[in-house]
């Protein structure tokens, strides 16, 4: 809401909406003195209170005053940590006066029960906007003793504001000070270094730089030793692994010649015995040339295992 407008649009949801078009004349605020927040209330939900602030979640002796110049409720809790621009006396008057249209009230505000809050409330209209409570019949104090109020309430906001105004003041002075004073100080350093420099002071200084250069280069060449142990090691696992592949392929090889030849050799052997006068001699020369062949290519491919794992 723009400081000229008196219109309040709610961006949040799936659309934009209009919470009041005369803020703060219609509808119904809440503003938290403790977090400084107006709030759009509804009296018919009952996951929210005024014991208890939504937003900043303060709940420590709730104080509320509603306006009787605008649609205002100030809702004030004890915080001794917080510097705020409002509060609410414990008598029910607002300080300096009301956040929406900043205005005193009228007259003395009357503190009732409010029903509808469940919570004590001070106002000066002569109907609870909430509870709709007849408030004339409450008894206040006499004129004299609400204008000494009031002018007590009046007096302290003025207190109040100017001890804000010297604080803020001071505050200003202070960090000139300081920042001159961290100026000087800091020119004050400078200058006696670049006027006499110190040959100690620069030879540390040079030591450091040599000792952060080599350190560098230190961390430099133990990172490559560290990439190239790494890519060797690569590089033996991939050697074993081809070599383990070979040497099943070797062996599942040599396991189908073995079960080849041995199937031939129990035909032969059955053929011998089922046909008489079969030259025993050629089966057996058969038989030692299988084993022989078997032999040599079992070192052939030791051979080439040797090789390819040497290179």
């Amino acid at each position: 809401m723009s400081r000229t407008s008196r219109s309040v649009v709610c961006k949040e949801g799936p659309e934009e909406h209009v919470l009041s078009n005369d803020f703060p004349n219609t509808g119904l605020w809440i503003y938290c003195c403790n977090c400084q927040t107006f709030i759009a209330w509804e009296t018919e939900r009952a996951d929210v209170t005024v014991r208890e602030c939504p937003f900043c979640l303060s709940s420590l002796n709730p104080r509320l005053y509603c306006c009787d110049h605008c649609a205002v409720t100030m809702l004030d809790f004890d915080d001794p940590t917080l510097r705020k621009h409002h509060i609410v006396l414990s008598w029910g008057m607002p300080q300096p006066a009301c956040p929406g249209c900043h205005q005193f009230p009228s007259s003395t505000p009357k503190i009732h029960f409010c029903v509808a809050l469940q919570s004590h409330l001070a106002t000066a209209r002569n109907v609870c906007p909430f509870c709709k409570l007849q408030l004339e019949t409450i008894a206040v104090d006499n004129p004299q003793t609400s204008s000494l109020r009031l002018d007590a309430a009046l007096a302290e906001a003025e207190r109040r504001a100017l001890s804000a105004e010297e604080s803020a003041r001071k505050e200003s002075q202070l960090r000139v000070q300081a920042e001159q004073k961290a100026s000087d100080f800091e020119r004050e350093l400078i200058r006696p270094s670049q006027a006499f420099p110190d040959p100690e002071f620069a030879r540390k200084q040079e030591e450091s730089s040599a000792r952060a250069d080599s350190e560098g280069r230190a961390r430099a060449m133990a990172e490559v030793r560290a990439r190239e142990a790494e890519e060797m090691r690569f590089k033996a696992e991939e050697a074993a692994r081809n070599e383990a592949e070979m040497r099943a392929q070797a062996e599942r090889k040599a396991r189908e010649i073995v079960e080849t030849y041995t199937t031939r050799a129990t035909q032969n052997f059955q053929s011998e015995k089922t046909v008489p006068g079969k030259d025993r001699v050629s089966i057996a020369l058969y038989a030692a040339i299988t084993m022989f062949l078997f032999l040599a290519l079992i070192m052939l491919m030791i051979t080439m295992f040797r090789l390819y794992y040497a290179s």
